[in-house]
């Protein structure tokens, strides 16, 4: 099985992400956006990919870490390669959902007279380990040796519970999103009211060890999020990657 798995992964899995992280070591400021969501793009495509990004963020403390890396105005990533491709790809995350405006992070962290510059040394940092540190865990099968602050590899062993869990996880921070959004954007009592009902179903089904009633909970939530929502597109991002989750998790 673990034999499968990785020939499935040599075959097709890392080439059109590293290539994706090459293209945003590589670009200007002006086209980083879109090279991020180009390589996350290419995680959310690839079903091996999304499971060894999902088993490596199982566990990880983002606050916790992110706020370590940083002293004044300079940002370093940990010794520990695992937790530096988590690390990171939170950070893309976050800058890809608008949480965290990369234009902010650059100035915070990677300050330079020039934002080409200040992106510059983001891509030389962070990207340039980064991928070098996916493609050693690719290739070893996620077998990373670490740096100082290692945990040990107990807590990264490939499962396939685990990749649920992290998969349930995940669901429930875009129904958490969805929620919020709906509190500040949805004007009548009544209509918020029959939102949230319909994001409670399907967090109690996420919830459940039994997926049965998922699908029927997650249709409900679609045809809400198309009525009360439209073409708004930051709900769209949010639901696309909802959508992925219940996918998976209801395999």
């Amino acid at each position: 099985m673990r034999r499968e798995y990785l020939e499935s992964m040599q075959a097709d899995g890392p080439r059109e992400f590293i290539q994706a992280c090459d293209e945003l070591k590589n670009c200007k400021y002006v086209l980083a956006e879109n090279k991020i969501a180009a390589l996350l793009k290419s995680v959310a495509d690839n079903k091996q990919l999304y499971s060894m990004f999902g088993t490596i963020m199982y566990g990880f403390d983002y606050k916790r870490v992110f706020n370590t890396c940083v002293a004044g105005r300079g940002f370093a990533l940990p010794l520990d390669k695992k937790k530096a491709i988590a690390l990171v790809f939170r950070v893309l995350l976050d800058v890809d959902s608008g949480k965290m405006p990369l234009k902010n992070f650059l100035e915070a962290y990677f300050y330079c007279d020039l934002i080409n510059e200040s992106y510059a040394r983001f891509a030389l940092e962070v990207i340039a380990p980064f991928e070098s540190y996916c493609k050693e865990y690719f290739s070893s099968g996620g077998n990373l040796v670490g740096g100082a602050d290692d945990d040990g590899d107990g807590a990264y062993e490939s499962d396939g519970d685990m990749f649920q869990d992290s998969l349930k996880a995940d669901a429930l921070t875009c129904v958490n999103d969805l929620s919020d959004v709906a509190d500040s954007s949805i004007t009548g009592a009544v209509d918020r009211a029959e939102f949230a009902a319909c994001l409670d179903g399907l967090t109690k089904a996420i919830r459940t060890r039994g997926y049965g009633d998922v699908i029927s909970a997650f249709i409900g939530v679609k045809y809400a999020v198309a009525y009360f929502f439209g073409g708004n597109e930051i709900v769209a991002g949010i639901f696309k990657k909802l959508e992925y989750d219940i996918k998976h998790i209801s395999e």
